[in-house]
């Protein structure tokens, strides 16, 4: 039964996520050196705080309405009988029977537009089989057209990493169960990694299915060596553009011109357009980013498109819906978090706890106002600070039930893992609660403080223009000696009407930017800079500056004597007094 199956054993990601930072922070400590104890405290607190590795974000994979299955589509007579044996999964060497493929609603919904002929963008997110939702009509395409009739689809990635993994996955619906060479749709990668002999290759019997790049599908319609694939894509049948969001700017105009070419060039004013995206329109209701994908459709592709061809995310919930209003619901949340019971081992159990509920409500689907369907939650801290105006789910779930904040942290670990590993039938692919975290990690920038002297100086861990409240102390960025930790302002100066004025200066150089004015200058009381004709000072200076005359005397070099430092006065807005 179902319901009697347990969950399985699955990597605890918290503790990996506990591991990296840790991994990441001594790593970072390790090239730390600062010699001012008042920036190293404050540079030392910063990194206590994880200011350079917040909080994860959490978020589930929503359930997705099902679609039937391959075979179900084989029975209507919408799909080629040949993809039943074709569509199957978990396929091996010794089994090529493999397992039911169980299709989303929105991958069903593509696959019949696809049949009608109809150009469409799919919007669904990461992990949700954006993929088949063109593989599949293009293989029923090739299965009643024939193979070996030229290219009848062309599919573009942005970057040949995608190429490959859809190759890897291509070979196993299409390769595994028939004998060597003998594929019932040919494909092939053509992006640039491959060697001359391929290429050779590709060109002297085209594909039925063409993988490639936009650079490359540029260099198609230029290239005399291509013009064979050329003409093997006349009457092109599909024209994919997976991860649409990418081409955006001048990329996207470059693209959009792109498109319009391969349109002409293969002859085929019936091309059937299809875009991929995760993220194509966000803000507004779903109906407003519809609208939004069907504008930029229209302008990358060329043709016209209408709001039904947008087909986005059906979502279901895996567990029912409660009122965490109801003071019983609450209190018997509550329960479960100060009892410390274990999360039920079975699939039905967990999926009727309250706390489940309340998980998938706050980290996986809500009813949009207005339409009332189901929509992604947002990604949302699991526990620590306030983000956004928004608490994290631990801090939540403790001011409704009155639990203490960190139990209600650890049981929705508990209950998240658990989940994890929890799939409602050994043929399930997913389990109940399948998530992912979102971590991130800077680089950070520097310390940025005031010309001020040492206690009076204000201190920043990252860019801002000025101390807060008082803009006409303007914050400059520090850098720090590697050998012994003192600390520089890095300035630029420049001369204006009424004499010289710093300016705190970027790491990063613009284009017309020649480095002259770039300094740095040193503040400090308690070690004040030597004197300029004094022995500490020669010390100071790097070797490069530094020469040993035939005499056997140490001196400036001549050429460097204009670099050396000069004592200056400077005010806290930066100007040279």
């Amino acid at each position: 039964m179902p319901g009697r199956i347990t969950a399985r054993s699955c990597m605890d990601v918290f503790n990996l996520r506990s591991r990296l930072v840790a991994d990441y922070q001594s790593y970072t400590r390790s090239f730390i050196k600062i010699r001012d104890a008042r920036i190293a405290e404050h540079v030392d607190n910063a990194l206590n705080a994880g200011v350079f590795w917040p909080e994860p974000l959490l978020q589930l994979n929503p359930t997705f309405l099902p679609g039937g299955t391959i075979d179900n589509l084989v029975e209507q007579g919408v799909l080629h009988p040949e993809c039943a044996r074709i569509f199957r999964i978990d396929k091996s060497d010794t089994d090529h029977s493999g397992k039911r493929l169980l299709l989303h609603e929105h991958q069903r919904a593509a696959i019949v537009k696809a049949k009608k002929g109809k150009s469409y963008v799919i919007t669904s997110g990461t992990g949700s089989g954006k993929s088949l939702a063109y593989i599949v009509p293009i293989v029923d395409h090739v299965l009643r057209n024939g193979s070996g009739r030229g290219i009848q689809a062309i599919v573009v990635y942005p970057m040949n990493a995608l190429a490959n993994s859809q190759d890897e996955e291509l070979k196993k619906f299409l390769e595994k169960g028939y004998p060597e060479g003998r594929s019932p749709v040919r494909f092939a990668r053509y992006t640039g990694q491959e060697k001359g002999d391929a290429r050779e290759a590709i060109r002297g019997n085209p594909p039925d299915v063409f993988l490639t790049n936009y650079m490359m599908l540029e260099l198609l319609l230029t290239r005399a060596e291509d013009r064979e694939l050329v003409r093997a894509a006349q009457g092109l049948q599909f024209l994919v553009f997976d991860e649409l969001h990418t081409y955006r700017g001048r990329q996207g105009a470059d693209v959009a011109l792109l498109i319009r070419r391969c349109r002409q060039a293969f002859g085929g004013h019936d091309i059937v357009c299809i875009g991929t995206s995760a993220t194509m329109a966000s803000g507004g209701s779903t109906e407003d980013q519809r609208r939004e994908v069907v504008r930029v459709a229209q302008s990358l592709f060329g043709v016209d498109f209408s709001p039904e061809q947008v087909i986005g995310e059906a979502l279901e919930r895996a567990t029912p819906e409660v009122d965490l209003a109801d003071s019983r619901v609450v209190e018997t949340i509550r329960a479960s978090i100060t009892s410390d019971a274990a999360p039920p081992a079975d699939y039905d159990t967990f999926r009727l706890h309250l706390l489940a509920s309340w998980i998938e409500s706050t980290f996986g689907v809500r009813k949009e106002a207005g339409s009332g369907q189901l929509i992604r939650q947002a990604p949302r801290r699991l526990q620590g600070d306030e983000i956004e105006n928004q608490k994290s789910a631990a801090s939540e779930l403790a001011e409704r039930t009155g639990a203490d904040p960190e139990r209600c942290a650890a049981v929705l670990h508990r209950f998240l893992l658990h989940g994890a590993g929890l799939r409602r039938s050994e043929s399930s692919r997913f389990p109940i609660f399948a998530f992912r975290l979102h971590q991130f990690f800077t680089r950070g920038d520097t310390v940025w403080a005031t010309i001020e002297p040492g206690a009076a100086r204000h201190l920043e861990i990252a860019k801002k223009a000025a101390r807060p409240g008082e803009p006409e102390k303007p914050l400059f960025p520090l850098v720090f000696c590697r050998h012994c930790g003192t600390a520089y302002y890095r300035v630029k100066v420049a001369s204006e009407d009424h004499g010289r004025t710093l300016f705190p200066r970027e790491d990063r150089r613009e284009d017309d930017d020649d480095g002259s004015g770039d300094a740095y200058l040193y503040v400090s009381e308690e070690a004040p800079w030597p004197r300029a004709d004094g022995p500490a000072l020669f010390d100071r200076l790097p070797d490069f500056m530094k020469e040993t005359t035939t005499q056997g005397v140490e001196r400036v070099r001549p050429d460097s004597r204009a670099d050396l430092p000069e004592p200056v006065f400077v005010d806290v807005a930066g100007r040279i007094v």
